[in-house]
């Protein structure tokens, strides 16, 4: 059952809990899906944690988009000189923000670094598309920074709807997404069928034993590993 990022609260609120199943225990078992990045097997006290989760770090959101005007502006970063600084900046927050994280119990953390683990993808991929064009003498900018934005948006768009955001943060980079979606759609080519908002799918059935007692600092990295490579396998290889 596919749910909207933010209906999940209003299910959850009139959902029965499930029925048991041939003398098994079940619970409704969670995936987060932003674009490229899916996040399984959550329970339902981790979607009860993200609209309580008092730990969660409200500069977060400026932090990865509203601050990143790579992200959302228009015909500024035309050249390759200006573009990659840029790039690193939002690439090296999201890497410290993850190993920061690693050795931290709350139990959303990583999917946070989960997410932010695909935003370090996404700018390495446009790196290394910038790079290869430079040194080819055919830079398509608009095209490289389209594609980042697009794959990003559902990240954005995630934390930005996150329940525990500042509400003065929340609505300002909400204005600057809607800005960008409008540069993306007359600027760079995309189109509004090429942004994907991030979802939850909901079934029926029972959680790996180890994440539902709280995923321990090594499973964290093991399991990010094995998304960032479903990240670039599931990604369209770069047009240079």
């Amino acid at each position: 059952m596919k749910i909207n990022l933010n209906e999940i609260w209003g299910f959850m609120e009139i959902a029965p809990f499930p029925e048991k199943k041939d003398s098994e225990d079940v619970q409704w078992v969670y995936e987060l899906v932003a674009g490229d990045i899916s996040i399984p097997n959550l329970s339902t006290e981790d979607i009860k944690t993200l609209n309580s989760d008092q730990d969660y770090d409200t500069e977060l959101l400026p932090s990865i988009f509203t601050y990143r005007e790579i992200l959302w502006q228009p015909n500024v970063y035309t050249q390759p000189a200006l573009c990659i600084p840029q790039l690193n900046i939002l690439k090296v927050f999201c890497e410290e923000f993850v190993a920061s994280q690693k050795e931290n119990s709350n139990g959303t953390v990583w999917l946070y670094s989960k997410l932010l683990s695909g935003l370090i993808t996404y700018c390495d991929t446009a790196i290394n598309r910038i790079s290869a064009t430079e040194s080819a003498g055919n830079i398509r900018i608009s095209s490289i920074l389209g594609d980042l934005r697009k794959d990003a948006f559902p990240i954005i768009k995630f934390f930005i709807y996150h329940p525990m955001n500042r509400k003065d943060y929340h609505f300002d980079a909400l204005n600057r997404l809607n800005y960008a979606v409008k540069i993306m759609l007359t600027q760079y080519n995309n189109k509004y069928d090429d942004l994907h908002d991030p979802f939850w799918t909901v079934s029926i059935g029972s959680l790996p034993e180890k994440l539902e007692e709280g995923t321990e600092s090594n499973d964290i990295d093991a399991f990010t590993e094995l998304e960032e490579d479903k990240v670039i396998e599931k990604g369209k290889p770069p047009v240079v």
